[in-house]
């Protein structure tokens, strides 16, 4: 029975090989040298079957079992090892989370450049049908003309020193009507009457007597849709579009040398190569700056206004403003 036990033992290390695979080099040494010396219980001989089968158990439990926590070998030891740094650090790591794709921004293309040009004024033909003396302004007349709109427009004109109120009545003008509404003197003046103006004359700019009201002025080559009200000044379209708004040496209105049309015929003028609009410019755009009493009190004001070399409207040298933004116009032009 002991020959047979020690032959089993003998046959231990090539039977630990196949329960743990991944032993060491130093646990096989162990194996061989328990196969060889074989005790019982406190180091005494197995002396019975009984002592032999327990010592065969432990042995092979010693051999599967007695790994550390580093051998590759999942057992209790490496179940019961504490943690290395690297694993808690593995352990502690949180998921990497997908990083978003950032969208991209959509460029925005560039404003298209618009053209300042005589296309941009919506001019239109008008009839007075009242007209009144401004009551604290004496170069001043208040007017009503049907523009074929819904209600009749009111309109502030600066022609009292030129023309009597039964002058006015009934006449047909052409009225520049995308402008913002601005009170002259108290009076809410929606739009501008064109006038030509060479020296000290001033004249309205007359339409074909067969233009209807409402009509818009057109100009060949210069074809487009109007600027809003708010665009005519903030891209002070008056200044860019009026320096070639002028009658030719017939009296005819032209822009660039081009006539202005209506109706059947052509937008005339009494005055010859004379320029038009800029006068009546002053009164639209200055004239809620300043008080007054009357003609006396104009006539002394304009005497010194002028626009300087850079075109910088000035009153006796001074800066005029509106706002915070400086009034300007063509260089050297006499107010």
């Amino acid at each position: 029975m002991r020959g047979l036990s020690l032959l089993t033992l003998a046959a231990l290390p090539a039977a630990s090989l196949a329960f743990a695979p991944a032993a060491s080099i130093q646990q096989q040494q162990r194996l061989t040298t328990l196969s060889a010396i074989v005790t019982g219980p406190n180091g005494k001989a197995a002396s019975s079957k009984e002592e032999d089968l327990a010592l065969t158990c432990e042995i092979i439990m010693a051999a599967i079992g007695s790994s550390d926590a580093n051998d590759g070998v999942v057992d209790d030891d490496d179940a019961a090892a504490p943690a290395t740094p690297a694993a808690a650090t593995l352990e502690a790591a949180p998921e990497e989370q997908p990083k978003k794709k950032k969208k991209k921004k959509k460029k925005t293309p560039p404003p298209e450049e618009v053209v300042m040009d005589i296309s941009k004024l919506d001019i239109r033909i008008g009839t007075i049908l009242e007209a009144w003396e401004h009551e604290d302004a004496d170069k001043l007349f208040c007017e009503k003309i049907d523009m074929g709109e819904d209600e009749p427009r009111t309109i502030a004109t600066g022609v009292r020193a030129y023309y009597n109120v039964e002058d006015l009545v009934g006449r047909k003008v052409c009225v520049l009507a995308n402008l913002k509404t601005r009170k002259l003197m108290g009076f809410p003046s929606h739009g501008m009457v064109l006038c030509a103006s060479k020296d000290d004359k001033v004249v309205f700019v007359e339409p074909p007597a067969d233009a209807a009201n409402g009509e818009r002025v057109a100009c060949e080559g210069f074809v487009g849709e109007a600027a809003t009200e708010n665009q005519v000044g903030k891209k002070k379209i008056l200044d860019k579009v009026f320096p070639d708004f002028m009658t030719d040496g017939e009296g005819v209105v032209t822009y660039k040398g081009i006539p202005l049309t209506a109706g059947g015929g052509q937008l005339v003028s009494s005055l010859a190569d004379a320029e038009v609009a800029k006068k009546m410019v002053v009164w639209y755009y200055f004239m809620p700056d300043f008080g007054g009493n009357g003609g006396d009190t104009w006539d002394m004001v304009f005497t010194d206004f002028m626009t300087d070399e850079e075109g910088v409207s000035k009153h006796e040298g001074d800066l005029l403003t509106v706002g915070s933004n400086k009034c300007v116009g063509e260089s050297g032009l006499a107010i």
